[in-house]
């Protein structure tokens, strides 16, 4: 080898150790004097434009304004896109002087969501802090991630920060008319509804957003995946059937997230967005549930081993009427008439202790949960760790020296948060004798014995505020705070259903209740509808960022088809099967055990899997056709929410994701009765009536 080849050659082998020393990976092949290829990504870097792509997505990063415009299939579908943050003013990455990439800021690295690609646009302006636009690239993958970094020559505090937003052109899906803005709600609380608007509106999304075309379903997914500083709100406007205007941010705060004072701040030297997720779908409900998935990979998510809970929860009928002898009399006549019926999963059913469990003496706690458990069944119960229902402020916190004045939380003017969020004053996850009254009851239920717990009111532990920790700044810090010391304390020893709370960050718990309270009729806030209308749009949570999705306790009415279809609504929902009627009461048990013990029925609740909507056009209503694919065998919901007329329904096999010319046995699981179906499934509901059927 001659000297100057050998020269070349070590060159090139000490450049590839000090590459892979510093970034994890191999340096970047150049293939021109401006292209170079990192894994599978290439960055084509030229005097006005940064263009990346890896075979499945383009990002164009024009270097003259600090604009990006994303590509699927070589097709704009957003564009427009800078970042912000605000002090005491607004600083906009596309309004400073300079905008940069350069190979020293490109990384390489392996993750969760497999092998990827770090490239970093560096914007800078004279007298202002630097903002770096991170964008995370992955092999294969038809989603990127980014997010924002603002670095300073001195400490800067903020409460406002945008990684991605766009005055104008945000989105281009397609020519359709039929363009939808998913609203997602922060919460589940005061019954809020999910809402398909119109693309012609103006609205926040919170968390997680999509705008498609709900005719050939095309669409574009985006939304945080990172849950631990900030509250991240969507604001769009849309016109001429397109999102048009777009803002992604952390520091939303207002009535929807429960809050009455401004996100708080995060300060220091070095300030980061929340990490956005973004991606373009043929089916935009594909891209919701690899949304889903995101957040698991980025978060991680409770596993669980023992299948859909099946069983009975106190707040249905019982309520506050709660005590010794009904719930017993309860747990045995579950084990009498339905337990050895078909009831159960894996022989298991819980009997659940809701809200008033305390009407029970601890000595009758103890002799409850051991007759439950000589039942062959578990037992569960509630609380409220982040409330105070109570008024006196010297009252001790139990477990603790503090006094609830102590731990109730502060708003900034440094007065007492009040009672006007669901009666209850919040409590500071953060303050020790929060943690001291956690210890304090969930030592004593795992104790006792109890294999199952719902959390409630957990939204009050993620407000805005003065936390005891002065290194918490932002109630999603504080929640997070709380909540891990929550289920470090249960110590897997409980199945843990949340039940009002925040959509995210959402490992804390194995199920999460999809909605608010639901009860037994077809119509209104605490409906059947309701809670369906919360599946239509929420249904991607299912097995990917929870286990379970719950759909509340089933109360069933006296009319047959109203209770059939609550409880067709809870076997499509996720789920965790829980009847909420009050068996002691002779009048309540026949329809209880009609409904509750049709093995066809049940083994599709079993699953675990919540369906789909067939339709995403319905705004703030539910859809009245669902459809499960499980293996080769399809499963379909209809419902009829009319309770004076006849629906005449027809669906669409192809449109349902079926084989439109195949011919299908349809089989009722609650009749047994058998027909066929080719191209559409078409049935006549009488008023309230739903079907479940299952097509092989």
């Amino acid at each position: 080898m001659k000297k100057a080849n050998k020269v070349a050659f070590r060159f090139a082998i000490v450049t590839a150790l000090l590459w892979t020393t510093v970034t994890g990976g191999l340096p970047p092949q150049k293939a021109s004097a401006a292209v170079y290829t990192y894994n599978q990504t290439t960055v084509d870097d030229v005097a006005g434009t940064t263009t990346i792509t890896n075979g499945a997505l383009k990002i164009v990063y024009n270097k003259s304004n600090g604009l990006a415009d994303y590509y699927w299939s070589n097709a704009k579908k957003a564009g427009g896109m800078y970042s912000e943050f605000a002090t005491t003013a607004t600083s906009k990455s596309k309004d400073y002087t300079s905008h940069t990439f350069s190979t020293a800021d490109v990384a390489t690295f392996t993750d969760g969501f497999g092998t990827g690609t770090r490239i970093t646009f560096v914007n800078t302006a004279s007298g202002k802090a630097d903002i770096r636009q991170n964008y995370y690239i992955y092999d294969g993958k038809p989603f990127f991630l980014t997010d924002t970094q603002v670095v300073s020559g001195s400490a800067i505090s903020s409460n406002y920060m945008a990684p991605l937003k766009s005055d104008s052109g945000a989105t281009s899906i397609n020519s359709s008319a039929n363009k939808r803005a998913l609203n997602v709600p922060f919460d589940n609380d005061k019954w809020v509804r999910y809402d398909a608007k119109s693309a012609n509106s103006s609205s926040v999304s919170y968390e997680a957003f999509s705008t498609y075309d709900n005719d050939s379903r095309n669409g574009l997914v985006l939304g945080s995946i990172s849950h631990d500083v900030w509250k991240t709100g969507i604001w769009y406007y849309g016109t001429s059937n397109n999102v048009t205007e777009l803002q992604v941010y952390g520091g939303v705060a207002n009535s929807n997230t429960r809050d009455v004072d401004a996100h708080g701040k995060i300060t220091g030297t070095s300030l980061w967005s929340p990490k956005i997720f973004v991606g373009y779908y043929a089916d935009w409900r594909t891209g919701m549930e690899e949304y889903g998935r995101a957040n698991a990979t980025q978060n991680g998510a409770m596993s669980w081993s023992g299948g859909v809970p099946f069983g009975w929860n106190s707040w249905g009928s019982v309520q506050t009427n709660l005590n010794y002898n009904n719930a017993v009399a309860t747990s045995n006549w579950i084990k009498n008439n339905i337990q050895n019926n078909n009831f159960s999963n894996n022989n298991t059913v819980y009997i659940n202790l809701d809200s008033y469990w305390d009407n029970l003496s601890d000595t009758e706690l103890t002799n409850y949960v051991n007759t439950v458990h000589a039942n062959g069944q578990k037992a569960g119960i509630y609380w409220a760790p982040f409330v105070y229902w109570g008024d006196d402020m010297n009252l001790a916190v139990e477990g603790s020296s503090y006094k609830y004045g102590d731990i109730v939380l502060k708003k900034f003017n440094g007065t007492r948060w009040d009672k006007s969020l669901d009666g209850a004053y919040p409590v500071d996850p953060t303050h020790p004798g929060s943690k001291q009254r956690i210890n304090y009851f969930i030592d004593k239920f795992k104790a006792k014995g109890f294999d199952y717990i719902k959390l409630d009111f957990l939204t009050h532990g993620s407000l805005e505020g003065i936390h005891y920790d002065s290194a918490v700044n932002t109630g999603i810090q504080a929640y997070n705070q709380g909540m891990t010391y929550v289920r470090d304390r249960i110590a897997g020893s409980m199945f843990i259903s949340l039940s009002i709370a925040p959509l995210f960050p959402s490992q804390y718990g194995h199920a999460r209740r999809i909605s608010c309270d639901v009860y037994g009729d077809l119509n209104g806030d605490v409906s059947t509808e309701y809670l369906l209308n919360s599946l239509s749009y929420g249904w991607w949570q299912n097995g990917t960022v929870y286990k379970y999705t719950d759909p509340d306790h089933m109360v069933l009415k006296s009319n047959i088809e109203e209770a059939r279809s609550r409880v067709n609504s809870g076997v499509i929902a996720g789920t965790v099967f829980l009847n909420g009627n009050d068996v002691t009461n002779s009048s309540q048990q026949a329809i209880v055990s009609q409904l509750l013990t049709n093995n066809a029925v049940n083994q599709v609740a079993r699953l675990g899997k919540a369906f789909k909507a067939v339709e995403g056009n319905t705004g703030t209503a539910a859809a009245d056709a669902f459809v499960l694919q499980d293996g080769s065998t399809y499963y379909m919901a209809l419902f009829n929410f009319s309770t004076g007329a006849n629906k005449n329904m027809s669906v669409n096999l192809s449109r349902a994701g079926l084989n439109g010319s195949q011919t299908y046995t349809v089989t009722d699981l609650w009749t047994g009765a058998t027909t066929t179906a080719q191209g559409n499934l078409s049935f006549t509901l009488l008023p309230y009536q739903s079907k479940l059927v299952k097509l092989n």
